[in-house]
């Protein structure tokens, strides 16, 4: 019998085409920001209390069969949304330099919405990730109230990093109003405030630490609600946790500075991270730890091309258990 999903993703299904800066390329990748982040909190929650995790797969005509063999493999709870008329979601990621990474659409996306939730899973569900503009976040958010006004559920809104633009600041507080958690990586808070994080590097004596948390102060200041937990990534220097009450940093588990033999592609980690962070914080209630389990869910996206790897029972990419790494992690954070 299923479970009543406690965690979820608003965010959509991609076959991806990845392009690195050395020329390879590969092709019908199973991604998508919603797929990584339901990756992320799968990595916390072993079957059977995996199917505590719900996803909703848009699927359109071209819709390949191996993708629902390694979605089945999870075993968490699914709706499918079959749309004939309409390509299945298609993305092409393009890296560049320092993880940079181009994103375009190839199909549309085909997305999720709160009307696509049946209402026992809009009553059971207690954290949601989104990732959105701030726009669809407040859309997404105010349908869910509507449908269940008294409502439970907690939301982690990681912003689309296009639309982290000054012009959109003040709807990007208004956003905030509405999550418990927002997630931006390091370039995404800097463009919000209008600026270019490499130049505020030049002027913060290339100390990277230093103008991530510069940035934080700014956008925490400006978002105006002293209840928010802003979780800045920052790629390999880990994240930074910035609450009205402190400021942490937490590694990555893998630092590609120095682990290089370790980290292979770093498509989805950031999602990936936020699916775990998701899960950190339904178990914990603390911000900072639920960094260490967002570090630990974007460890298994890191060490192979695409989502990680399920071997049974329960092994992630055949190494050590998230519980262990998460151990290892803390003892990091100790030193």
């Amino acid at each position: 019998m299923n479970k009543a999903p406690v965690l979820s993703s608003v965010g959509g299904l991609i076959i991806d085409d990845i392009y690195y800066p050395d020329g390879r390329k590969i092709c019908n990748v199973l991604g998508g920001g919603g797929v990584f982040a339901i990756y992320g909190m799968r990595i916390w929650k072993p079957s059977p209390s995996s199917q505590e995790i719900g996803y909703i797969v848009q699927k359109g005509f071209d819709y390949p069969q191996e993708i629902d063999d390694q979605l089945n493999q999870l075993d968490i709870s699914l709706i499918s949304k079959y749309h004939p008329d309409k390509h299945t979601t298609h993305g092409i990621n393009t890296f560049g330099a320092n993880d940079h990474r181009d994103f375009e659409y190839k199909h549309p996306i085909i997305r999720i919405t709160a009307s696509d939730f049946s209402e026992s899973w809009i009553k059971s569900l207690r954290v949601v990730h989104i990732i959105s503009s701030a726009e669809r976040a407040i859309e997404i958010i105010n349908e869910w109230r509507q449908r269940d006004p008294e409502s439970k559920t907690q939301f982690l809104w990681e912003p689309l990093p296009w639309a982290c633009l000054p012009e959109n600041l003040q709807e990007i507080c208004e956003a905030c109003q509405g999550v418990e958690i927002i997630s931006p990586n390091h370039e995404e808070t800097a463009e919000m405030l209008g600026y270019k994080f490499e130049e505020l590097l030049s002027q913060h004596s290339n100390d990277f630490k230093q103008t991530v948390e510069y940035c934080a102060r700014l956008l925490f200041d400006k978002v105006k609600k002293s209840t928010i937990k802003l979780v800045v990534r920052a790629s390999k220097y880990g994240a930074l946790v910035m609450t009205s009450g402190c400021m942490e940093w937490v590694p990555a588990y893998w630092d590609n500075r120095t682990d290089h033999d370790k980290v292979v592609d770093v498509t989805g980690a950031g999602n990936a991270f936020c699916g775990g962070y998701a899960a950190g914080w339904l178990h914990t209630h603390d911000p900072v730890r639920s960094a260490l389990y967002g570090a630990v869910s974007a460890s298994y996206v890191v060490e192979q091309i695409g989502v990680p790897s399920l071997v049974e029972p329960e092994q992630w990419n055949q190494g050590p258990s998230p519980m262990d790494r998460l151990s290892l992690l803390e003892s990091k954070c100790r030193k």
